[in-house]
């Protein structure tokens, strides 16, 4: 099953003067090939297009090194040159964010957690470019996972940056049910999020 959590607000003036978006980052934090999340961010990209997004969809992946609190982000730029350096360049020209994790033991996947920790610099130079709007895609494998925590870190690094946070789609019982509707819950929750029509 599915839930969707979204503002309240349609946000209209993501949308560009001719109805079209511009740019759409989406991160993959499942180490998991071809499971759930991918179909959550697969399902995000296409009906990202669908609404004039030019959509990038990167996987949170081993080759990103932990944040080191070294400090000498201080300038806005990290140290560590490694598989984080692609995030930051489509993060700095998108518009908006998808951030897709699968629940592990009540929290984000210790791949997208890490993705959001090196976002420190930001935390000294809060000017520098990034999306204007995030939201976040949860499953979990039981019929009632703890989504909260998740949504509480995701919640608090939009707050960080100056994003606005346009809500959160849950699926539950993954575990039984494998991608089975997984599709058209992602696809629903965009288009409540972002409006049905053309040009909105």
């Amino acid at each position: 099953s599915s839930r969707l959590f979204c503002s309240m607000e349609i946000v209209l003036y993501i949308l560009g003067h001719h109805g079209t978006m511009r740019r759409a980052l989406i991160v993959c934090g499942s180490a998991r090939m071809n499971g759930v999340t991918d179909a959550m961010c697969s399902a995000a990209a296409e009906a990202l297009k669908e609404k004039g997004f030019s959509t990038t969809l990167v996987r949170a992946n081993d080759g990103i090194s932990h944040c080191r609190d070294c400090g000498l982000c201080m300038d806005g730029q990290c140290v560590i040159d490694d598989d984080m350096m692609p995030i930051y360049s489509e993060f700095a020209r998108s518009d908006i964010l998808v951030l897709a994790t699968p629940i592990h033991f009540s929290g984000p996947s210790s791949l997208i957690k890490t993705v959001v920790d090196r976002f420190q610099p930001y935390w000294y130079e809060k000017g520098m470019p990034h999306p204007s709007h995030v939201m976040g895609l949860m499953c979990g494998g039981s019929d009632r996972p703890e989504f909260r925590p998740t949504v509480s870190v995701f919640r608090a690094f939009s707050a960080m940056l100056g994003m606005e946070w346009l809500g959160h789609l849950e699926i539950s019982g993954t575990d039984r049910t494998g991608s089975e509707g997984v599709a058209e819950a992602v696809e629903g929750f965009i288009a409540t999020v972002l409006g049905d029509g053309e040009g909105r």
